[in-house]
């Protein structure tokens, strides 16, 4: 683990936390020594285990929040005002796929997607700006996917969601950086993780022979070059996207 001294106590806010990326993004500003606000919308299971388990437990505090009802959104913001005052870095990781073939994907599954992917970062990004504003250095980081930068069938819902949160990184970065607020985003490929082992084998293994690594992803993987980019040893990097795929999209 490389120790970013600067992000020693600082305020972290991390959506999607109870996923198998959420789990390791959580657990990677611990080691840090961060105080994580870990938010999760149906099952606290693993946050539970996560808490008693990490040496640095006790400063994981798991908080419910529907990302996609305003209403418990600005009572989450309100709520971290009174405890914290301050959040020094937000983690949009919250996110769903509902995959299908255009063709027979209904508007439902298409308007949902876009409704957690998107709109929900908006709301809690906007109504989390103050606290982002109070900090000396605040970071936010949007966890996108390579299905916004190459093509992914069956997942046009999700791919248009991952696309647009990438143009919505860039110009949030670009309004906020004078203010002292730094966006960027990252762009997984396949990750091993609970998600993938839904998808079917043979896809696996084609993606896998496809990668110039010749293996997935790991969750730790992602949730270390998103703690980087929270820290001030990526100071001057704004509004970028970085890839995390063992080269798939290159190719």
């Amino acid at each position: 683990m490389y120790k970013y001294n600067d992000l020693n106590n600082k305020d972290v806010l991390v959506t999607g936390a109870s996923g198998d990326i959420g789990l390791a993004i959580c657990a990677k500003f611990l080691e840090q020594h961060c105080r994580v606000y870990a938010l999760y919308h149906s099952n606290a299971s693993d946050l539970d285990t996560l808490k008693s388990s990490h040496p640095q437990g006790e400063n994981l505090h798991i908080l419910q929040c529907n990302l996609a009802d305003k209403e418990a959104v600005i009572a989450l913001c309100q709520h971290l005002t009174e405890k914290v005052k301050k959040l020094d870095v937000l983690v949009n990781n919250a996110g769903i796929v509902r995959d299908s073939l255009f063709a027979a994907m209904s508007l439902e599954d298409f308007s949902t997607v876009i409704d957690t992917n998107l709109l929900s970062t908006f709301m809690l990004t906007k109504e989390a700006l103050m606290l982002l504003r109070s900090s000396d250095s605040a970071a936010i980081v949007n966890v996108a996917s390579i299905a916004a930068i190459i093509p992914s069938v069956g997942q046009s819902n999700y791919s248009a969601s991952k696309g647009a949160l990438l143009g919505f990184t860039r110009t949030l970065a670009a309004e906020l950086a004078p203010r002292g607020v730094r966006v960027n985003a990252v762009a997984p490929g396949m990750i091993e993780s609970k998600m993938v082992k839904k998808v079917s084998r043979t896809v696996v293994r084609d993606v896998t022979n496809s990668i110039p690594l010749k293996r997935l992803g790991k969750c730790d993987e992602v949730a270390n070059t998103i703690v980087y980019l929270s820290s001030s040893a990526s100071s001057y990097i704004v509004g970028q996207t970085i890839v995390i795929d063992g080269g798939l999209v290159m190719r």
